[in-house]
């Protein structure tokens, strides 16, 4: 039976050694591991997701921006590059991560470069400001991404190779849910405070830096069994060749245009939060955005783990239609209608709409693992991010033509787009219910 609270699911999680003796699809010697992997592997995505939370481009980072008096323009790239900047270099990377028997050293890496980033971005927050202080905050955004795209590839085919499937969602979402826990502390802190100079984002910055050094700790302790090398000898060639997977795999195919059509759920975010600051500048309003994203992912991404361990199509479904449903409401609520927002009104939207992305989120990630199965999962997650990134700039692209007109535009189009994306995922196949066969 499911747990009925997120920390009686934390418990099951972590001390339930008899499903380990259930693995279908991982080796003997790495399912006598699974209790140990799993339990290091919520505790750093834990921290990834804790540290992610702190530096969010679409509501911390901007605050920053405007306290070094950096220019607008600079703020509107914010999202586009934190998103694809992750998403487009993967299927070159996805070939030589392949080379890596062990691929947790890859997400060390990558881990270990995000946090190197931070420390600097904190030095520029203390003694530059102005564009030159944007400039360099963004391109060191641009190195942080790249370097968590490499942890996008690891950290998928890690937790494929250690943790059977039906357990892979109750693994990343509760990791998700406890950062959500934590954020909360963090959102509060922010909500009492009047201002915070450019030195207490320093601070915020080599907090986050840490977190991410914490989780280095807990992933370098992982079990991994060497995996397949074949393929990506040289990166261009072979990530060129893994496109065909597009074609040879309906599934698949299928899949990254759902996905496409859920992007709305992140890129949809920044608008709100530009409503919000309208009617109101105050730090004070900055907390409660960010308490609300810590307590809906807190209280729905262990939720969405267990289901999606049932059937990750219906996850994103369900929180495709909760996002879609939330921004038609907005849209007619204060477009259609000319109503007004009464406070707290963003802080709920926020939090509904981090319940919904955190549905997202965690579905695609579980439905991607499950749906690759065997040793082509590393193709198959470096050729979907990358498409990603592509599809991502293009449409934030879309995004800044209809911000011409007003958000409100921006959130109706990502609204419909979104019950489109959920109308296609009826056809996708359950992968939970009917796995795929793991010589793909």
């Amino acid at each position: 039976m499911a747990s009925t609270r997120p920390g009686q699911g934390l418990a099951e999680l972590l001390n339930n050694d008899e499903d380990a003796r259930l693995c279908r699809d991982i080796p003997d010697e790495a399912c006598r591991q699974v209790p140990g992997n799993r339990r290091l592997l919520v505790l750093s995505q834990l921290a990834t997701a804790l540290a992610e939370l702190m530096v969010n481009a679409k509501t911390v980072l901007p605050w920053l921006f405007q306290a070094v008096g950096a220019p607008l323009w600079l703020i509107g790239w914010l999202v586009p590059v934190r998103e694809s900047g992750s998403m487009l270099p993967q299927i070159i990377l996805g070939a030589y991560v392949r080379q890596l028997p062990l691929r947790r050293r890859a997400w060390l890496w990558g881990a270990g470069l995000q946090a190197g980033c931070l420390v600097l971005m904190a030095a520029v927050a203390l003694w530059l400001n102005g564009w030159l202080a944007g400039g360099l905050l963004l391109l060191l955004l641009i190195l942080m991404s790249l370097a968590r795209g490499l942890c996008s590839i690891a950290a998928k085919d890690v937790l494929g190779k250690t943790i059977p499937r039906r357990e892979r969602g109750r693994v990343t979402g509760t990791g998700a849910s406890l950062a959500g826990g934590l954020g909360l502390v963090f959102g509060l802190l922010l909500s009492r405070l009047e201002d915070i100079p450019p030195g207490g984002y320093a601070a915020i910055l080599l907090a986050a830096a840490l977190v991410w050094g914490m989780g280095m700790l807990c992933y370098g302790r992982i079990r991994e069994q060497p995996g397949a090398t074949e393929g990506g000898v040289n990166g261009w060639r072979h990530g060129l060749a893994s496109l065909r997977l597009v074609r040879e795999d309906p599934d698949f195919g299928r899949f990254l245009l759902v996905r496409t059509l859920l992007l709305s759920t992140a890129l949809v975010t920044p608008y709100y939060v530009l409503l919000a600051r309208d009617s109101d500048a105050s730090l004070s309003v900055l907390g409660s955005l960010v308490i609300a994203q810590g307590l809906a992912q807190f209280a729905s991404s262990w939720f969405w783990g267990r289901l999606a361990d049932v059937s990750s199509r219906r996850v994103m479904q369900l929180a495709g239609l909760l996002a879609a449903g939330l921004g038609l409401a907005v849209w007619l609520h204060l477009g259609w209608l000319g109503g007004a927002p009464l406070p707290g009104y963003f802080a709920l939207v926020i939090f509904v709409l981090s319940l919904a992305h955190a549905g997202v989120r965690v579905g695609r990630k579980t439905y991607l693992v499950d749906l690759a199965g065997g040793n082509r999962r590393t193709d198959y997650v470096s050729v979907s991010n990358t498409l990603m990134g592509l599809l991502l700039l293009v449409a934030g692209a879309l995004s800044m033509l209809l911000a011409l007109l007003s958000g409100l535009a921006v959130i109706l189009v990502f609204s419909l787009l979104g019950l489109l994306g959920v109308w296609l995922a009826q056809g996708l196949p359950d992968v939970q219910a009917d796995p795929p066969n793991e010589d793909k």
